[in-house]
Order: C-alpha cells, then structure tokens, then sequence
C-alpha cells in the first residue's frame, strides 16, 4: 500500500514507522512547509491527512481533486460535513473520518450509549465527561469527547445539549470539560455522580499506538469501497 502523508507530526512520522514495518511505502509527506506540493501526489493508493482544525476543510477541498482515497484523523471540523459530503460526490472519492482510531474507545463508545439508556431511570445521578489530552491538542471537547457527549444525550433524556461549564440543578446541560497536559495520548472518562456514590467508565490511550494502527487499518480499509463517506462503524462492522 502506497500511502501519502498530509501533516506530519507525531501521528504522521508513527504512522510512517508502522507503514514501514508492515512493507508499506510513504509516497508524500506534505507538511505546512511544502504544502503547495498537495496537488502533485500521485502514484498514491490512499492518503492520511492528521492536520489542524483550521487547515482540515482546505485540505480536503484541495485534495478531493486528486481522486484518492482519503482518510483523516483530524477533529474539530464536523460542522462542516455537509460541505465534506458535496466534495465527496462530486469528485466521486471514498472519504474515511473519525474522532478517534482506536478500537477500544468504540468499545466504550457502545458501553456509554447502553449506560446512558440505563441511567436515565435514576436520576439522581448527575453526568459529565472529562477529556484528558496533551498541550498541542488545539481542539476543546475533543472530537472524542463530543461523540461520548452526543451519544449520551442520545440515550439520557435528562440531557439536551453539552456545554463546557458545570451544571446547574435543572439543567439540561451535560458537562464536558477538558483538560490538557504534556505527553498524554488521550484519555476519557465519563462519570455519573449522586450523593452517595460515583459510577464510571475511562478508556485511556498508554500510547500513540492504537490510533496509528487504527488509522491504517481504515486506509487499508477505505481504498478498496465505493466512493462515499465512511467512518469506524464500517470498519468494525457495528453500529455503536
């Protein structure tokens, strides 16, 4: 598999050391540095783009043209999926996006969802979500942190929305609240509170690992499907 990088820091060069251990090749490395090299990719069965928030949408739109498969890891960008979805069609491309790679915090995904219908008959228990990443994570919730919010307001109907302050008694705000300290891969927990005790469910990242691995497991994945967009519940086959 021939695999060009678009973005490369820490995910970048892991995903290039696991692409050469598996007999993959690195065809592109694009970097803010020669980024007006996009448009020469070529040769490339699928590209991983791991960028910024604010560089995602332009990326996308310039790399759309090329007709490769893409995948990308980069959060923050979803309030413009709808625009994702019109450069998809029109340049007829298989797209991959996920708030998180790792297979483990689908599972706990799936387990939030079923805990969250559960909790909503006790509501005595108040819920939060703490997000735990390191200091060069520009966005805040996380995009992980956003899908646990929304799939327990999903299933809690105590909840309509998440905010990113405590909650007040008869809200209907989930608290989402984010932390960021040096050289941690990501951790999330989501806790239900009442007077007397604390139910809780964490899944946390020891390494970059389980993202890196993810996200070739996606581009192995999306290179062969039909264009359209396609995220972890394709992968692993599962509605979460």
């Amino acid at each position: 598999m021939r695999i060009a990088l678009v973005g490369y820091g820490k995910m970048g060069k892991r995903i290039e050391t696991l692409a050469s251990e598996n007999g993959d090749e690195i065809s592109h490395r694009i970097t803010t540095s020669n980024m007006a090299e996009i448009s020469t990719i070529r040769n490339t069965d699928v590209i991983i783009e791991f960028t910024r928030p604010d560089a995602a949408i332009a990326n996308y739109k310039m790399l759309a043209p090329l007709g490769i498969p893409i995948v990308t890891g980069t959060t923050g960008w979803n309030k413009d999926l709808t625009e994702v979805e019109k450069l998809v069609e029109k340049y007829k491309i298989p797209f991959f996006y996920a708030s998180n790679f790792s297979v483990g915090i689908h599972i706990t995904l799936a387990v939030n969802n079923y805990l969250a219908a559960m909790m909503k008959k006790f509501p005595d228990y108040d819920a939060r979500i703490e997000e735990w990443h390191h200091t060069e994570k520009k966005d805040a919730p996380s995009g992980t942190a956003i899908t646990l919010a929304e799939g327990l307001i999903k299933n809690h109907t105590d909840y309509a929305e998440y905010g990113m302050t405590a909650r007040n008694a008869g809200e209907k705000t989930l608290p989402v609240i984010s932390h960021r300290e040096d050289e941690i891969p990501g951790t999330h927990e989501i806790i239900y509170q009442s007077d007397v005790d604390e139910i809780s469910i964490k899944h946390t990242a020891l390494n970059r690992d389980g993202f890196a691995l993810g996200a070739m497991k996606a581009a192995d994945f999306v290179r062969n499907q039909k264009p359209g967009i396609y995220t972890m519940n394709h992968l692993l086959n599962t509605s979460l």
